[in-house]
């Protein structure tokens, strides 16, 4: 192993006296007769460190020296037989996964709440897809997770599935059982089993978090380390275990979806994340759990605001019950569900946001989404608190509010593949019109950027309404331009 880290290797070499003449452009000096403002000056200090690939930096592209130890150090850790560094974040990692594991005009059989990568790599690979739907918890509107039985009836309906792709944990922290799905998988020979874990990062580093899908089965899985661990934004690995995938095929795969100009920054960041993990392992959440303990003491008595998280699930009207008869949570995630009061989850994301200066993760129908990790402190827990507690006496519980439960996305009829309906002649219609037509365009709630409608999908009659209501609540909604949306012409 290197005896320093990337970050450390590139301060050195940056103070070393070699003058750069090779990209990029900056050379290690931006603005330097404005550096006395503060940004300018934080800009440099990572100008200083923004290399190419130059002698003693290794390629990320054919990796023999520090980014291959970084790699199988990344390897080790996740009990992955191999790892793959992405600068493009998980994106990349779930375009050269699908890629690799599925030929080209093949079938995926995947969760209908995945990601909009997942879509763009079966646009771009012309795949035939097949969907599994989670159940949706009651009253909350929050989607589940994929069972082993559900994807055991999905195979023998459709044999020719060349993978399967399920998200776990979901962008609200849901956790599949990956050992069943693995199982249920790998009875067809050949079948790969992709696991989009891009917010279990963390997951299998501490006895409290559920293991890492990579340990569970899982032969291709890909994690953000900047979603959960101290890591920068579009840094995330993509780990391989098990021979059903040819390594050769990742690596082409990779190599077309990576930037051929990775950036030495992020790499480092990197590198940094995955040596402290290896240094400290589950000590680096100590803290985590003793004030996350602290926050849900506090909170257990609310009754209109009710928080949602590992250890703490509520049902339809039904007070608390075990989370593992359903699903299982990551304790990262605080779902905070506003169903009991006159709220909206984005009336109280917008409360959290002007008054209390709290930035939450995401808004949904009836909830709001938050983030902890190792790296949040004792002021940022008491003060979602405070402000939990505080609201609760403004917007008491109302026991008589009902709604109309919804899947959070909804079930719609194939109209005709995916790549007819990104290539077919489109046009413009009112968003209240759609129903019975075709979608030419993705229509997604962003964030999480998990499709309400797949160009290609029949647009129902519920479905415009769903979408109707989330834009009249102002959800940040993509794919409507001004109440319109890209529908197939018909002929």
């Amino acid at each position: 192993m290197s005896k320093k880290t990337l970050a450390e290797e590139l301060a050195a070499y940056g103070s070393a006296g070699f003058y750069p003449l090779h990209m990029p452009g900056h050379k290690r000096r931006l603005w330097p007769e404005d550096c006395r403002e503060e940004g300018a000056r934080t800009l440099q200090l990572a100008a200083g460190m923004d290399i190419t690939e130059i002698d003693g930096f290794d390629n990320l592209h054919e990796p023999e020296g520090i980014l291959k130890e970084g790699m199988e150090l990344a390897a080790r850790l996740y009990g992955a037989d191999s790892a793959f560094y992405s600068v493009n974040g998980s994106t990349a990692g779930i375009l050269t996964a699908i890629s690799a594991a599925v030929p080209k005009g093949g079938r995926l059989l995947m969760a209908r709440n995945c990601h909009r990568s997942v879509y763009h790599a079966a646009y771009l690979r012309d795949l035939e897809l097949s969907y599994l739907y989670p159940e949706t918890l009651p009253d909350i509107g929050l989607a589940g997770a994929v069972t082993p039985k559900q994807v055991e009836e999905g195979l023998a309906a459709c044999p020719d599935a060349a993978a399967v792709l399920v998200v776990s944990p979901t962008y609200d922290g849901v956790t599949a059982d990956i050992c069943g799905i693995a199982k249920a998988v790998h009875k067809k020979p050949g079948c790969v089993l992709i696991v989009d874990a891009a917010h279990g990062a963390h997951f299998g580093f501490h006895p409290d978090f559920p293991e890492s899908p990579v340990r569970l089965g899982a032969d291709l899985t890909v994690v953000s380390l900047h979603k959960t661990l101290p890591s920068m934004t579009q840094t995330a690995l993509l780990l391989a275990r098990g021979n059903r995938v040819n390594p050769g095929k990742l690596r082409f795969f990779d190599d077309i979806y990576q930037t051929s100009s990775p950036s030495y920054v992020l790499m480092a960041s990197m590198d940094a994340c995955l040596k402290t993990l290896e240094e400290k392992g589950a000590r680096l959440w100590d803290k985590f759990f003793s004030d996350r303990e602290d926050f849900l003491q506090k909170t257990e008595g609310l009754q209109g605001l009710r928080t949602f998280t590992a250890g703490r699930m509520y049902g339809a009207d039904r007070g608390i019950f075990d989370p593992k008869a359903v699903f299982s949570m990551d304790p990262g995630k605080i779902l905070i569900e506003t169903s009991k009061t006159c709220l909206t989850g984005k009336q109280f994301y917008d409360i959290l946001l002007r008054r209390y200066h709290l930035q939450p993760e995401m808004a949904a129908g009836n909830y709001v989404t938050a983030i902890m990790t190792c790296c949040d402190d004792k002021e940022g827990w008491d003060r979602l608190q405070a402000a939990l507690a505080r609201l609760e006496k403004e917007f008491p519980a109302r026991p008589t509010r009902r709604h109309k439960e919804r899947p959070p996305y909804p079930f719609l009829p194939y109209g005709c593949s995916l790549r007819e309906a990104l290539e077919a002649p489109r046009e413009k219609v009112e968003l209240s019109g759609a129903a019975g037509r075709i979608a030419g365009a993705f229509l997604n709630l962003y964030p999480p950027g998990i499709p309400l409608a797949v160009p290609g999908e029949r647009l129902t009659r519920e479905a415009v309404e769903l979408i109707m209501g989330y834009r009249q609540q102002n959800l940040p909604l993509t794919g409507v331009d001004g109440g319109a949306i890209t529908i197939l012409k018909q002929n």
